[in-house]
């Protein structure tokens, strides 16, 4: 080869490798904006009015409409982020999951997938797929499809969300119902987890062949629901496959499932409560306190939650100081205390409940006076806190910078300006131009892996926030490099002292999410990061 032709080819991989982190940093800020869920379930077998739990089993036929707060912008497994109050339940409808995260139990589980394991410690994974499973147009769901969805994933001209997992995994068909999958760039003993959030959703190889315009609106998969009619900005209306590959076992439950859009969290509510609707899932704290006093609620809990996320590559933030000073200057407690919109104060990015928690790693209290003296020190040297919070906006994400905006008042030295913008302006200022100096993100991580990696890791072209701390680097490697849940527990006990040692973010409201639902529904039960299996939703008996 040429040197020209050697540098022209570098020079499309450089390209492509900024299209791919481009795309993967839009689809960050998009799951970090909207609202999920996540982790081990809070589900008491009880729903919020001490009626017979919604987790119980349905009975077959009927109709069920579930609110959503936007319409789709397209209905293919590429452009669709893994959000469970986004688009996340419809991908469940039309195209059931390969390989999930079992809430329970913590494990990589096989759903349209047989198995997925590797004899080598994530050198190479070998997954199978069950005999028989067709999409919807009757092709059927072998290792070629999955192929090549997983490298349309990868081609940076399908704009996937998920670019950022499929760029580093090699694909190879070995038999119908085999696939090979090698990382590229180093042993993943974890990569069934990335499978699992990320790449879990496979689209017939016929709906591919038409282009995005075309697929993003005719979906073939081979859930439990096909498109039966999509009226832009008001409603989809799903009906049951007729060949589901679960139909022997009388699934899925529902003759009819519809998503409609209402954007308004209050107006989904009281749509459900009048019987106009069935359910929806959320995660405001208020709406789901609410739902327990007078609906029905199967709670999701995980790590992540409500965060202020520091631009650790711009001032004042790039000093470790002005981060510690803001985070002590106020109190996580103190905002549903003062603001009763239902939080969880948060002590650290993990959960207390959650598997990873170490309860001797803890943000830092509240303290005032260390606070003002940070403060002052950072003045003194001609470094005034003076900074601009960009927020989503929606009036509860305004309401709290609101708060800490007057709780920061009541120091010398601070300065704090409100930056509300609307969510495309969001993404453009937040992942592409990374122009912000403190930003509101909302992180939903059913297991570290890969999402924390991607964020956090120095290297990483999706850390978005300029974190370079090499202890959290090895913390996170360690915990990628292991299956063994001692070992990961212990990597990620490294990463929370990070974290609070270094100060990055400031965690303020605990990861909660939920199902709000009237007394018809029943069959819910959760998956991943909060998703719920749309075979088994359905009537109560």
């Amino acid at each position: 080869m040429s040197s020209r032709s050697k540098s022209s080819a570098t020079q499309v991989r450089s390209r492509e490798r900024r299209v791919a982190a481009l795309a993967g940093a839009v689809a960050l800020a998009l799951a970090l904006t909207a609202c999920g869920g996540g982790g081990g379930s809070g589900n008491d077998g009880k729903d919020g009015a001490g009626n017979a739990g919604a987790s119980a089993a349905a009975k077959s036929g009927g109709k069920l409409t579930m609110l959503a707060v936007q319409d789709s912008a397209a209905l293919d497994p590429f452009r669709v982020p893994s959000v469970a109050l986004a688009d996340e339940p419809r991908m469940a409808a039309l195209y059931d999951p390969l390989f999930f995260i079992d809430p329970k139990t913590h494990q990589v589980t096989p759903h349209l997938g047989e198995s997925l394991s590797t004899a080598d410690n994530g050198a190479t994974w070998t997954m199978k797929l069950r005999p028989g499973v067709r999409f919807s147009d009757g092709t059927p769901l072998d290792a070629a499809a999955i192929k090549l969805n997983y490298d349309t994933h990868a081609n940076p001209a399908a704009r996937s969300v998920h670019i950022a997992v499929a760029m580093g995994i090699k694909t190879e068909v070995v038999d119908p119902l085999t696939v090979k999958l090698m990382p590229t760039a180093a042993p993943n003993p974890n990569l069934d987890r990335a499978i699992a959030t990320e790449l879990t959703y496979i689209m017939a190889p016929s709906a591919i062949a038409k282009g995005p315009e075309k697929y993003g609106a005719e979906p073939v998969g081979a859930g439990p629901f096909v498109l039966k009619s999509w009226t832009r900005g008001s409603e989809q209306v799903l009906e049951r496959n007729p060949d589901y590959w679960q139909k022997d076992k009388g699934l899925p439950k529902l003759d009819q499932l519809t998503f409609r859009s209402v954007p308004d969290i209050k107006q989904q509510y009281n749509t459900v409560k009048s019987g106009q609707a069935d359910l929806f899932i959320s995660s405001d704290g208020m709406v789901l306190e609410q739902a327990k006093n007078e609906l029905n609620l199967a709670k999701f809990e995980t790590d992540g939650g409500q965060i202020v996320q520091f631009n650790l590559r711009k001032a004042p933030f790039d000093d470790v100081r002005a981060r510690r000073a803001l985070t002590l200057a106020l109190d996580p407690a103190d905002i549903p205390k003062t603001l009763n919109n239902g939080y969880t104060p948060a002590k650290s990015f993990f959960t207390a409940s959650g598997q990873f928690a170490d309860p001797a790693v803890s943000q830092a209290p509240q303290d005032k006076a260390e606070a003002q003296r940070l403060f002052d020190q950072l003045a003194a040297e001609g470094k005034k806190v003076d900074f601009s919070y960009l927020v989503p906006q929606n009036p509860s994400s305004v309401a709290v910078a609101e708060f800490m905006q007057s709780r920061l008042k009541e120091f010398r030295n601070v300065s704090m300006r409100i930056e509300p913008v609307e969510i495309g302006q969001y993404t453009v200022k937040y992942a592409i131009q990374r122009d912000y100096q403190a930003v509101l993100t909302q992180i939903w991580a059913v297991d570290p892996e890969p999402m924390l990696y991607g964020y956090w890791y120095s290297q990483s072209p999706f850390n978005l926030s300029g974190w370079n701390n090499p202890d959290a680097d090895a913390a996170l490697n360690a915990g990628r490099a292991s299956t063994d849940p001692n070992v990961r527990k212990q990597a990620y006990s490294r990463l929370q002292q990070a974290l609070v040692s270094d100060v990055p973010l400031w965690a303020y409201a605990e990861s909660v999410t939920g199902v709000v639902s009237n007394g018809k529904v029943a069959g819910i039960e959760h998956y991943n990061a909060g998703n719920i299996f749309m075979d088994r939703l359905g009537l109560k008996q």
